[in-house]
C-alpha cells in the first residue's frame, strides 16, 4: 500500500521555545536600539543647538558697529574653528547690506539666509534641500544718535560633525545590543535546559518502557508531571492485569471443557462402533477447535507495551527444531537478521508467526529456505519489523494468492495442503496492525512478506 502522504515532523518543544525566545530577543532589543538611537539623535541635535548658541555669543562679543553705522567683526571671535577653512562651522553677520563671514567659510558656498527680527531666533535642520544646521539671532544695535540698527548673527554647521557622532554611537550601540542578545540567548538556553530537564527525564523513561527496559515509571518527577506519571502507571498496571485475567479465564475455560469432553468420550457405547466413531470424531473436532480458538484469542491479548524479544535468538531455535523435524529432506535454513533486531510483542506470537511460515516453507520447499528480518525504522526507539520467508519450492500460483490472504477464511479450506498455519499467521498480523503479501522468491518458490507495526 502506498502512503497517503507524509506529515511534516513537528518541532521539538525545546526548539520551539528557543525560536520564540530568539524572536522575542531580536524584536525587543531592536525596539530598544531604535528608541535609543532616536533619543540620542534628538539629544545630539539639542546639544548642537546649545553649542551653536555659545558661538553666537562669541561672535556678538567680537562684533562692533561704529557711530557712522559701519559693521566691524574681529576675524578671531574666540573659537579657532571659525578661523580654520574647512572646519564645517561658519559664522555670518549681516546688517543692511553689510556682510561678514568667518574665515572658515573660505571656498564654501553658504546658503542665503533671511534677516531675523531683533529679539528673535530661528533654528533649522538640514531637510527639504537644506544642507546645514543654522541658528540665527536677531539683535538691535543702538548708535550714538539713538538710532537702532538691526543686526542678524548666524552660525552655520555642516551635518558632518553630528553624523560622525551618530555613526560612532550607533556602532557602539548595536555592538552592545548584539553582545547583550548573545548573553541573553545563552542564558535562555541554560534556563531551557534546566526547565525542560524533568520532561527529558520522563521522555527517556517512557522510551525505556517502550524498549522493555522498564515496566513502569519509578522515582520522583516535577510536581506538574506527577499526575502524568500516576495515570500512565495506572494504565500500564490495568493493561497487565487485564491481560493476566484474560489468560486465566481462557485457561480456566480450556480446563473446564476438558473434563466434560473426556466424560463424553469415555461414556460412548461400545456396541455401536459406527455411531461411536462419529461421536469420537466430533469430540476430537471440538477439542481441536477449542484449542485453536483459545490460541487465537490469546494472540489478541498482546500488550501495547511489551518486553523486547530477540528475533535472532528465537529464529535460531526455530531453525534448529525444523532442521531436525525435516532431517530427511536435508533442509538448509538461511537466516538474514539485522544485528540487535528486537520484536516488541509476545514471544509466543513471534514463535507462532515465524514458526508457521518456516514450517510451510520447509514442507513445500525443496530444501532451501531463507528468513530475512529487518526493522521498519531504525531511528525510533520502538520500531516494527519486516519478516520475509522464501523457499525454492513450486511456489503459489498468482491467481491463488489473493484468495489465500482473505481474512476470516480458514487456510485449509482455501488451498490444498495448507492447514491452519497461515490462518494463525493472519490472526497475528491482524493483531499487530500489520500487512502480509505473497510473491515470488529469488530462490524459485514462494515469498511471504509480513510487516508488523509497533
Amino acid at each position: 500500500m502506498s502512503p497517503k502522504g507524509k506529515q511534516a515532523k513537528p518541532f521539538s518543544l525545546r526548539l520551539r521555545l528557543l525560536i520564540l525566545v530568539v524572536v522575542l530577543l531580536v524584536v525587543s532589543l531592536s525596539l530598544v536600539g531604535f528608541a535609543l538611537d532616536a533619543a540620542f539623535h534628538k539629544s545630539n541635535e539639542a546639544g548642537l543647538q546649545a553649542r551653536m548658541e555659545s558661538l553666537v555669543y562669541l561672535v556678538l562679543a567680537a562684533t562692533e558697529v561704529t557711530d557712522d553705522g559701519v559693521l566691524r567683526v574681529d576675524d578671531d571671535p574666540g573659537d579657532p574653528r571659525l578661523g580654520q577653512p574647512g572646519s564645517a562651522i561658519y559664522a555670518v553677520v549681516e546688517q543692511d547690506g553689510q556682510h561678514w563671514a568667518s574665515p572658515s567659510s573660505l571656498g564654501t558656498e553658504l546658503p542665503e539666509l533671511a534677516a531675523v527680527e531683533p529679539g528673535g531666533s530661528v533654528f533649522t535642520l538640514p531637510a527639504e534641500g537644506r544642507r546645514f544646521y543654522t541658528l540665527q539671532y536677531g539683535v538691535s544695535w543702538e548708535l550714538a544718535d539713538g538710532q537702532m540698527l538691526p543686526v542678524t548673527v548666524s552660525v552655520i554647521v555642516r551635518p558632518r560633525e553630528i553624523r560622525q557622532e551618530k555613526n560612532a554611537f550607533r556602532l557602539g550601540l548595536w555592538r552592545s545590543l548584539g553582545a547583550t542578545a548573545l548573553v541573553l540567548a545563552i542564558a535562555q538556553l541554560f534556563i531551557l535546559a534546566l526547565g525542560l530537564r524533568p520532561l527529558q527525564r520522563i521522555t527517556q523513561d517512557i522510551s525505556a518502557i517502550e524498549s522493555g527496559e522498564l515496566e513502569r515509571l519509578e522515582g520522583h518527577y516535577a510536581t506538574e508531571l506527577e499526575p502524568l506519571k500516576r495515570n500512565l502507571n495506572r494504565l500500564l498496571d490495568t493493561e497487565k492485569a487485564n491481560q493476566t485475567r484474560y489468560r486465566n479465564a481462557l485457561d480456566s475455560l480450556a480446563h473446564s471443557l476438558k473434563t466434560p469432553l473426556s466424560v463424553i468420550r469415555s461414556s460412548l457405547p461400545a456396541d455401536t462402533p459406527s455411531k461411536a466413531d462419529v461421536v469420537q470424531n466430533a469430540v476430537s473436532d471440538m477439542q481441536r477447535l477449542i484449542a485453536t480458538r483459545l490460541q487465537r484469542a490469546a494472540i489478541t491479548t498482546r500488550r501495547s507495551i511489551a518486553q523486547a524479544v530477540s528475533v535472532r535468538g528465537q529464529a535460531e531455535r526455530l531453525a534448529q527444531s525444523l532442521e531436525r523435524v525435516y532431517s530427511q529432506k536435508m533442509i538448509n535454513i538461511e537466516l538474514n537478521i539485522e544485528h540487535g533486531l528486537d520484536f516488541y510483542g509476545e514471544q509466543r506470537d513471534l514463535l507462532e508467526l515465524a514458526g508457521n511460515l518456516l514450517d510451510n516453507a520447509c514442507k513445500y520447499g525443496n530444501g532451501e529456505v531463507r528468513l530475512t528480518a529487518r526493522p521498519l525504522d531504525a531511528a525510533t526507539p520502538r520500531t516494527g519489523m519486516t519478516l520475509e520467508v522464501e523457499d525454492n519450492g513450486p511456489g503459489i500460483a498468482e491467481q491463488a494468492r489473493d484468495q489465500l490472504l482473505q481474512r476470516g477464511v480458514r487456510g485449509d479450506e482455501r488451498v490444498d495442503g495448507h492447514g491452519l498455519g497461515l490462518a494463525i499467521v493472519l490472526e497475528i498480523v491482524s493483531a499487530y496492525n500489520g500487512e502480509i503479501s505473497i510473491g515470488a522468491s529469488e530462490l524459485g518458490g514462494a515469498r511471504v512478506s509480513v510487516t508488523l507495526k509497533p
